[in-house]
Protein backbone atom coordinates (compact mmCIF):
# COMPACT_ATOMS: atom_id res chain seq x y z
CA UNK A 1 0.00 0.00 0.00
CA UNK A 2 3.08 2.80 0.91
CA UNK A 3 4.45 1.53 -2.33
CA UNK A 4 1.43 2.33 -4.19
CA UNK A 5 0.87 6.01 -2.88
CA UNK A 6 4.70 6.62 -2.83
CA UNK A 7 4.02 5.69 -7.10
CA UNK A 8 1.02 7.84 -7.14
CA UNK A 9 2.92 10.75 -5.84
CA UNK A 10 5.60 10.63 -8.03
CA UNK A 11 3.86 10.38 -11.21
CA UNK A 12 1.75 13.30 -10.04
CA UNK A 13 5.19 15.11 -9.73
CA UNK A 14 6.15 13.97 -13.00
CA UNK A 15 2.86 15.81 -14.66
CA UNK A 16 3.23 18.74 -12.24
CA UNK A 17 3.50 22.00 -15.27
CA UNK A 18 5.63 23.65 -12.27
CA UNK A 19 8.16 21.29 -12.15
CA UNK A 20 8.39 21.06 -15.69
CA UNK A 21 8.49 24.99 -15.56
CA UNK A 22 11.91 24.66 -12.84
CA UNK A 23 13.58 22.14 -14.79
CA UNK A 24 13.65 24.26 -18.15
CA UNK A 25 14.36 27.77 -16.12
CA UNK A 26 17.56 25.76 -14.77
CA UNK A 27 18.41 24.24 -18.58
CA UNK A 28 18.29 27.80 -19.42
CA UNK A 29 20.40 28.83 -16.89
CA UNK A 30 22.52 26.50 -17.71
CA UNK A 31 22.80 27.16 -21.19
CA UNK A 32 23.15 30.50 -20.37
CA UNK A 33 26.02 29.71 -18.25
CA UNK A 34 27.79 27.85 -20.92
CA UNK A 35 27.20 30.56 -23.55
CA UNK A 36 29.06 33.10 -21.22
CA UNK A 37 31.99 30.82 -20.88
CA UNK A 38 32.11 30.12 -24.28
CA UNK A 39 32.20 33.46 -25.24
CA UNK A 40 34.64 34.47 -22.54
CA UNK A 41 37.08 31.78 -23.63
CA UNK A 42 36.77 32.40 -27.08
CA UNK A 43 37.57 36.07 -26.52
CA UNK A 44 40.49 34.88 -24.15
CA UNK A 45 42.11 32.67 -26.32
CA UNK A 46 43.05 36.00 -28.67
CA UNK A 47 45.66 36.94 -25.76
CA UNK A 48 47.64 33.39 -25.81
CA UNK A 49 46.86 32.62 -29.58
CA UNK A 50 50.28 32.73 -31.34
CA UNK A 51 49.61 35.54 -34.16
CA UNK A 52 50.59 34.93 -37.78
CA UNK A 53 53.32 36.99 -39.23
CA UNK A 54 52.86 38.01 -42.73
CA UNK A 55 54.73 39.95 -45.14
CA UNK A 56 52.76 43.31 -46.75
CA UNK A 57 53.34 45.19 -49.34
CA UNK A 58 50.62 48.24 -49.65
CA UNK A 59 49.91 51.47 -51.39
CA UNK A 60 50.27 54.24 -49.00
CA UNK A 61 50.04 57.72 -48.39
CA UNK A 62 54.01 58.26 -49.20
CA UNK A 63 53.86 55.63 -52.10
CA UNK A 64 54.78 51.98 -51.79
CA UNK A 65 55.33 50.68 -48.09
CA UNK A 66 56.63 47.16 -47.11
CA UNK A 67 56.28 45.58 -43.55
CA UNK A 68 56.93 42.46 -41.50
CA UNK A 69 53.91 42.31 -39.02
CA UNK A 70 51.45 40.07 -37.52
CA UNK A 71 47.64 39.96 -38.74
CA UNK A 72 45.60 40.85 -35.86
CA UNK A 73 42.10 40.63 -37.58
CA UNK A 74 41.12 40.61 -40.71
CA UNK A 75 38.08 40.48 -43.01
CA UNK A 76 36.71 41.00 -46.49
CA UNK A 77 37.63 44.67 -46.23
CA UNK A 78 40.90 45.06 -44.66
CA UNK A 79 43.50 43.82 -42.20
CA UNK A 80 44.75 45.11 -38.98
CA UNK A 81 48.04 44.64 -38.22
CA UNK A 82 51.01 45.12 -35.24
CA UNK A 83 54.64 45.67 -36.10
CA UNK A 84 57.56 45.72 -33.93
CA UNK A 85 56.72 47.00 -30.25
CA UNK A 86 60.22 49.20 -29.58
CA UNK A 87 58.35 50.51 -26.64
CA UNK A 88 57.05 49.09 -23.85
CA UNK A 89 53.16 48.68 -24.55
CA UNK A 90 53.81 50.85 -27.56
CA UNK A 91 52.61 48.61 -30.24
CA UNK A 92 51.42 50.13 -33.20
CA UNK A 93 48.66 49.20 -35.28
CA UNK A 94 47.89 49.96 -38.54
CA UNK A 95 44.68 49.53 -40.66
CA UNK A 96 45.08 48.28 -44.39
CA UNK A 97 42.57 48.36 -46.94
CA UNK A 98 42.49 45.14 -49.23
CA UNK A 99 42.13 47.47 -52.17
CA UNK A 100 45.35 49.39 -51.78
CA UNK A 101 47.07 45.77 -49.97
CA UNK A 102 49.85 44.68 -53.45
CA UNK A 103 50.82 41.45 -51.99
CA UNK A 104 50.78 39.31 -48.73
CA UNK A 105 53.10 36.37 -48.11
CA UNK A 106 53.03 34.16 -44.70
CA UNK A 107 56.78 33.27 -44.87
CA UNK A 108 57.77 30.22 -43.16
CA UNK A 109 60.87 31.75 -41.47
CA UNK A 110 59.03 34.40 -39.72
CA UNK A 111 59.86 34.58 -36.06
CA UNK A 112 58.06 36.39 -33.67
CA UNK A 113 60.19 37.42 -30.24
CA UNK A 114 59.08 37.89 -27.13
CA UNK A 115 60.97 39.87 -24.45
CA UNK A 116 61.01 40.74 -20.79
CA UNK A 117 59.90 44.37 -20.71
CA UNK A 118 56.82 43.27 -22.45
CA UNK A 119 58.48 44.31 -26.46
CA UNK A 120 57.14 42.08 -29.37
CA UNK A 121 59.41 41.93 -32.26
CA UNK A 122 59.09 40.13 -35.64
CA UNK A 123 62.22 39.17 -37.77
CA UNK A 124 62.79 36.71 -40.92
CA UNK A 125 65.40 33.46 -40.65
CA UNK A 126 68.79 33.72 -38.51
CA UNK A 127 68.76 37.56 -37.96
CA UNK A 128 69.36 39.28 -34.75
CA UNK A 129 67.18 41.43 -33.45
CA UNK A 130 68.38 44.85 -34.22
CA UNK A 131 66.52 47.90 -32.72
CA UNK A 132 66.62 51.78 -34.89
CA UNK A 133 69.63 52.49 -32.98
CA UNK A 134 71.46 49.73 -34.41
CA UNK A 135 71.99 48.04 -30.99
CA UNK A 136 71.21 44.71 -30.94
CA UNK A 137 69.00 42.97 -27.86
CA UNK A 138 70.73 40.25 -25.62
CA UNK A 139 69.58 36.71 -25.88
CA UNK A 140 68.91 36.99 -22.06
CA UNK A 141 66.06 39.62 -23.12
CA UNK A 142 64.31 36.79 -25.14
CA UNK A 143 61.65 35.12 -23.29
CA UNK A 144 60.06 33.18 -26.25
CA UNK A 145 60.84 32.90 -29.67
CA UNK A 146 58.38 31.37 -31.83
CA UNK A 147 58.00 30.40 -35.19
CA UNK A 148 54.30 31.11 -35.42
CA UNK A 149 53.76 30.31 -39.62
CA UNK A 150 55.33 27.01 -38.95
CA UNK A 151 53.72 25.77 -35.66
CA UNK A 152 51.27 22.95 -35.92
CA UNK A 153 48.07 22.56 -34.11
CA UNK A 154 49.83 20.46 -31.80
CA UNK A 155 52.34 23.12 -30.99
CA UNK A 156 50.02 26.06 -31.06
CA UNK A 157 47.62 23.79 -28.31
CA UNK A 158 50.56 23.69 -26.11
CA UNK A 159 52.07 27.57 -26.53
CA UNK A 160 49.07 28.71 -25.89
CA UNK A 161 48.25 26.91 -22.66
CA UNK A 162 51.56 27.54 -21.91
CA UNK A 163 50.72 31.56 -22.01
CA UNK A 164 47.55 30.79 -20.38
CA UNK A 165 49.55 29.09 -17.34
CA UNK A 166 52.19 32.10 -17.40
CA UNK A 167 48.94 34.30 -16.81
CA UNK A 168 47.49 32.55 -13.96
CA UNK A 169 50.70 31.78 -12.34
CA UNK A 170 52.16 35.70 -13.04
CA UNK A 171 55.20 34.59 -14.68
CA UNK A 172 54.00 36.16 -17.95
CA UNK A 173 55.06 39.96 -19.03
CA UNK A 174 53.23 42.46 -16.39
CA UNK A 175 52.73 39.92 -14.09
CA UNK A 176 49.76 38.14 -14.74
CA UNK A 177 46.61 37.95 -12.86
CA UNK A 178 48.53 35.81 -9.77
CA UNK A 179 47.95 38.69 -7.39
CA UNK A 180 44.81 39.33 -8.34
CA UNK A 181 43.32 35.69 -7.81
CA UNK A 182 45.09 35.10 -4.62
CA UNK A 183 43.70 38.67 -3.23
CA UNK A 184 40.29 37.68 -4.64
CA UNK A 185 39.91 34.08 -3.23
CA UNK A 186 41.55 35.52 0.15
CA UNK A 187 39.10 37.75 0.45
CA UNK A 188 36.09 35.74 0.10
CA UNK A 189 37.03 33.41 2.38
CA UNK A 190 37.73 36.09 4.62
CA UNK A 191 34.14 37.42 3.95
CA UNK A 192 32.38 34.14 4.35
CA UNK A 193 34.38 33.57 7.53
CA UNK A 194 33.16 37.30 9.09
CA UNK A 195 29.65 37.22 7.61
CA UNK A 196 28.44 33.71 8.49
CA UNK A 197 28.47 33.56 12.25
CA UNK A 198 26.91 37.27 12.67
CA UNK A 199 24.12 36.30 9.70
CA UNK A 200 23.46 33.04 11.50
CA UNK A 201 22.91 34.02 14.87
CA UNK A 202 21.59 37.29 14.04
CA UNK A 203 18.59 34.90 11.97
CA UNK A 204 18.36 32.72 14.88
CA UNK A 205 17.58 35.72 16.93
CA UNK A 206 15.13 36.72 14.99
CA UNK A 207 13.19 33.97 14.28
CA UNK A 208 13.73 31.61 17.79
CA UNK A 209 13.69 34.54 19.94
CA UNK A 210 12.13 37.51 18.40
CA UNK A 211 9.39 35.93 17.04
CA UNK A 212 6.66 38.73 15.50
CA UNK A 213 7.49 41.02 17.51
CA UNK A 214 7.34 44.67 15.94
CA UNK A 215 11.43 45.23 16.34
CA UNK A 216 11.10 41.60 14.63
CA UNK A 217 9.65 43.19 11.64
CA UNK A 218 10.88 46.60 11.62
CA UNK A 219 14.46 44.61 11.46
CA UNK A 220 13.01 42.38 8.37
CA UNK A 221 11.78 45.01 6.59
CA UNK A 222 15.31 46.54 7.05
CA UNK A 223 17.24 43.34 6.02
CA UNK A 224 14.90 43.33 2.46
CA UNK A 225 15.68 47.07 2.03
CA UNK A 226 19.71 46.97 2.74
CA UNK A 227 19.74 43.57 0.25
CA UNK A 228 18.50 45.96 -2.48
CA UNK A 229 21.28 49.06 -1.74
CA UNK A 230 23.82 49.56 -4.36
CA UNK A 231 27.23 48.01 -3.63
CA UNK A 232 28.38 51.56 -4.41
CA UNK A 233 27.21 52.98 -1.35
CA UNK A 234 28.46 50.27 1.24
CA UNK A 235 31.63 50.91 -0.29
CA UNK A 236 31.36 54.84 0.67
CA UNK A 237 30.04 53.73 4.37
CA UNK A 238 33.27 51.10 4.44
CA UNK A 239 35.46 53.96 3.55
CA UNK A 240 34.34 56.40 6.23
CA UNK A 241 33.86 54.08 9.26
CA UNK A 242 36.50 51.60 8.47
CA UNK A 243 39.01 53.23 6.17
CA UNK A 244 38.82 57.22 8.25
CA UNK A 245 37.09 56.55 11.05
CA UNK A 246 38.58 53.10 12.97
CA UNK A 247 41.90 52.97 10.63
CA UNK A 248 42.54 55.99 11.01
CA UNK A 249 42.25 56.05 15.00
CA UNK A 250 44.37 53.27 15.32
CA UNK A 251 47.21 54.47 13.57
CA UNK A 252 47.09 58.11 16.05
CA UNK A 253 46.93 55.59 18.72
CA UNK A 254 50.19 53.33 17.27
CA UNK A 255 51.30 56.64 16.29
CA UNK A 256 52.13 55.48 12.66
CA UNK A 257 54.25 57.43 10.47
CA UNK A 258 53.03 55.93 7.06
CA UNK A 259 48.93 55.01 6.87
CA UNK A 260 48.65 51.64 7.64
CA UNK A 261 45.12 50.98 8.66
CA UNK A 262 43.62 54.27 7.18
CA UNK A 263 44.99 53.46 3.86
CA UNK A 264 42.43 50.94 3.35
CA UNK A 265 43.46 47.12 3.68
CA UNK A 266 42.23 43.48 2.87
CA UNK A 267 40.04 43.66 6.38
CA UNK A 268 38.36 46.65 5.88
CA UNK A 269 37.29 45.17 2.59
CA UNK A 270 36.12 41.82 3.87
CA UNK A 271 34.35 43.90 6.51
CA UNK A 272 32.64 46.09 3.91
CA UNK A 273 31.09 42.71 1.89
CA UNK A 274 30.26 41.22 4.93
CA UNK A 275 28.08 43.97 5.52
CA UNK A 276 26.84 43.90 1.72
CA UNK A 277 25.64 40.62 2.27
CA UNK A 278 24.70 40.08 5.67
CA UNK A 279 21.13 40.40 4.19
CA UNK A 280 21.04 37.90 2.17
CA UNK A 281 22.92 35.55 4.77
CA UNK A 282 19.51 36.26 7.64
CA UNK A 283 17.25 36.14 4.99
CA UNK A 284 18.48 32.44 3.41
CA UNK A 285 18.83 31.23 7.41
CA UNK A 286 15.50 32.52 8.59
CA UNK A 287 13.72 30.61 5.70
CA UNK A 288 15.87 27.59 6.17
CA UNK A 289 14.89 27.73 9.84
CA UNK A 290 11.36 28.06 9.69
CA UNK A 291 11.47 24.50 7.78
CA UNK A 292 12.73 22.54 10.80
CA UNK A 293 10.07 20.74 11.22
CA UNK A 294 8.84 21.40 14.95
CA UNK A 295 8.07 17.99 16.27
CA UNK A 296 12.32 18.63 16.58
CA UNK A 297 12.06 20.81 18.84
CA UNK A 298 9.39 19.52 20.83
CA UNK A 299 11.11 16.38 21.08
CA UNK A 300 14.20 18.14 22.09
CA UNK A 301 12.58 20.18 24.63
CA UNK A 302 10.61 16.78 25.95
CA UNK A 303 13.62 15.21 26.62
CA UNK A 304 15.55 17.50 29.22
CA UNK A 305 17.35 19.57 26.66
CA UNK A 306 17.39 23.24 27.07
CA UNK A 307 16.14 25.90 24.28
CA UNK A 308 20.29 26.65 23.66
CA UNK A 309 21.02 22.98 23.55
CA UNK A 310 17.98 22.38 21.42
CA UNK A 311 19.21 24.85 18.85
CA UNK A 312 22.55 23.83 18.97
CA UNK A 313 22.42 20.11 18.52
CA UNK A 314 19.40 19.67 16.49
CA UNK A 315 17.95 22.09 14.59
CA UNK A 316 21.40 24.31 13.48
CA UNK A 317 22.41 20.70 12.26
CA UNK A 318 19.36 20.10 10.62
CA UNK A 319 19.03 23.98 8.96
CA UNK A 320 22.71 23.53 7.54
CA UNK A 321 22.06 23.01 4.21
CA UNK A 322 20.00 26.45 4.49
CA UNK A 323 23.42 27.54 6.03
CA UNK A 324 25.11 26.60 2.83
CA UNK A 325 22.48 28.38 0.56
CA UNK A 326 23.26 31.26 1.99
CA UNK A 327 26.51 30.69 1.94
CA UNK A 328 26.66 30.26 -1.40
CA UNK A 329 24.19 33.69 -2.20
CA UNK A 330 26.90 35.45 -0.35
CA UNK A 331 29.77 34.06 -2.00
CA UNK A 332 27.72 34.98 -5.83
CA UNK A 333 27.07 38.39 -4.47
CA UNK A 334 30.51 39.38 -3.07
CA UNK A 335 32.85 37.88 -5.49
CA UNK A 336 32.59 39.69 -8.70
CA UNK A 337 31.84 43.25 -6.19
CA UNK A 338 34.56 45.85 -7.65
CA UNK A 339 33.10 49.29 -6.92
CA UNK A 340 33.38 49.04 -3.09
CA UNK A 341 36.63 47.44 -3.23
CA UNK A 342 38.40 50.58 -4.81
CA UNK A 343 37.28 52.46 -1.93
CA UNK A 344 37.90 50.17 0.99
CA UNK A 345 41.14 48.24 -0.07
CA UNK A 346 42.03 47.14 -3.74
CA UNK A 347 44.43 48.72 -6.20
CA UNK A 348 45.98 48.35 -9.14
CA UNK A 349 49.07 46.98 -8.02
CA UNK A 350 49.92 45.86 -4.72
CA UNK A 351 53.78 45.66 -3.74
CA UNK A 352 52.90 41.98 -1.72
CA UNK A 353 50.53 39.68 -1.48
CA UNK A 354 47.85 39.86 1.20
CA UNK A 355 49.22 35.99 2.70
CA UNK A 356 52.77 34.57 2.44
CA UNK A 357 54.89 32.82 4.74
CA UNK A 358 55.87 35.70 6.68
CA UNK A 359 54.85 36.10 10.14
CA UNK A 360 51.29 36.52 10.36
CA UNK A 361 50.86 34.75 7.17
CA UNK A 362 47.82 36.82 6.67
CA UNK A 363 48.44 40.82 6.57
CA UNK A 364 44.48 41.93 7.29
CA UNK A 365 46.29 45.78 6.81
CA UNK A 366 47.85 45.58 3.25
CA UNK A 367 45.89 46.58 0.19
CA UNK A 368 45.46 43.79 -2.46
CA UNK A 369 44.81 43.29 -5.38
CA UNK A 370 41.36 41.77 -7.08
CA UNK A 371 40.29 40.18 -10.46
CA UNK A 372 37.35 42.21 -10.81
CA UNK A 373 39.57 45.73 -10.44
CA UNK A 374 41.89 44.22 -12.83
CA UNK A 375 39.28 43.18 -15.43
CA UNK A 376 37.83 46.96 -15.35
CA UNK A 377 41.72 47.86 -15.66
CA UNK A 378 42.81 46.28 -18.76
CA UNK A 379 39.18 46.38 -20.57
CA UNK A 380 39.33 50.40 -19.76
CA UNK A 381 42.09 51.47 -18.87
CA UNK A 382 45.31 49.66 -20.64
CA UNK A 383 47.38 51.29 -23.48
CA UNK A 384 47.35 48.39 -25.66
CA UNK A 385 43.57 47.86 -26.52
CA UNK A 386 43.50 44.67 -28.72
CA UNK A 387 45.86 42.46 -26.36
CA UNK A 388 44.27 43.86 -23.02
CA UNK A 389 40.72 43.33 -23.85
CA UNK A 390 41.74 39.87 -24.61
CA UNK A 391 43.16 39.43 -21.60
CA UNK A 392 40.57 41.45 -19.94
CA UNK A 393 38.24 38.70 -20.94
CA UNK A 394 41.10 36.17 -19.76
CA UNK A 395 40.85 37.17 -16.44
CA UNK A 396 37.12 38.02 -16.32
CA UNK A 397 36.61 33.92 -17.30
CA UNK A 398 38.92 33.10 -14.28
CA UNK A 399 36.94 35.01 -12.00
CA UNK A 400 33.50 33.33 -13.05
CA UNK A 401 35.46 29.97 -12.77
CA UNK A 402 36.69 31.25 -9.34
CA UNK A 403 32.68 31.91 -8.29
CA UNK A 404 31.59 28.79 -10.13
CA UNK A 405 34.41 26.61 -8.58
CA UNK A 406 33.22 28.12 -4.65
CA UNK A 407 29.70 27.57 -5.17
CA UNK A 408 29.89 24.17 -6.40
CA UNK A 409 32.07 22.58 -3.40
CA UNK A 410 29.48 24.62 -1.21
CA UNK A 411 26.53 22.80 -3.56
CA UNK A 412 27.70 19.08 -3.24
CA UNK A 413 28.33 19.87 0.28
CA UNK A 414 25.02 21.46 0.86
CA UNK A 415 23.73 18.29 -1.20
CA UNK A 416 25.11 15.41 1.37
CA UNK A 417 23.65 17.79 4.31
CA UNK A 418 20.81 18.00 2.72
CA UNK A 419 20.23 14.02 2.13
CA UNK A 420 21.39 13.83 6.13
CA UNK A 421 18.90 16.48 7.05
CA UNK A 422 16.29 14.60 5.52
CA UNK A 423 16.98 10.92 7.59
CA UNK A 424 16.65 13.21 10.91
CA UNK A 425 13.49 14.99 9.76
CA UNK A 426 11.67 11.28 9.06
Amino acid sequence: MGRTVQYHRAALRRHDPGLWLAAGLVGLSLLALAAILSVLAQQALQAFAPTPVAQLRWRGDGGEQQLLAAVVTQDAHALVVRGSEWQRRGAEYRRIARADLRQIDWPADARSLRLRDGREIYLRGDSAAQAPDGSRLAAAEIVEDVASNRLGRTEATGLMLRRAWDFVSGAAQGGGVFPALVGTVVLVLLMSVLVMPLGVLLALWLHEYAGSGRGARILRAAMANLAGVPAVIYGLFGLVLFVNDIGGGLDALLQSATPRWGGGGLLWSALTLALLTLPVVVIATEEGLARVPASLRHGALALGATRAEMLWRVVLPVARPALLTALILAVARAAGEVAPLMLVGAVKYAPALPLDGEFPYLHLSRQFMHLGQSVYDLALAGGDVPRDMAQAHAAALLLLVVVVGLNAAAIVARNRLRERARELAV
